[in-house]
């Protein structure tokens, strides 16, 4: 694993990080972009969609 894979924990992480940024309120991936690359990738290498990322993301429950 390399320093820029991203796992289960730093894609929760990432997405906590927007969430705080956005003052727990309503986040959009595509407000922030470090989120929107993360979910991108992890949805790549996982061979899932955008839409289970982004699950995984907020909930920590994996869906595929």
């Amino acid at each position: 694993m390399g320093l820029f894979d991203i796992n289960d924990e730093k894609l929760q992480a990432l997405y906590h990080r927007a969430l705080v940024e956005a003052n727990y309120g309503f986040v959009d991936p595509r407000k922030y972009p470090y989120l929107a690359r993360a979910i991108m990738q992890y949805a790549r290498e996982n061979n899932c969609s955008y839409d289970d990322a982004l699950i995984l993301a907020k909930t920590g429950n994996k869906m595929f």
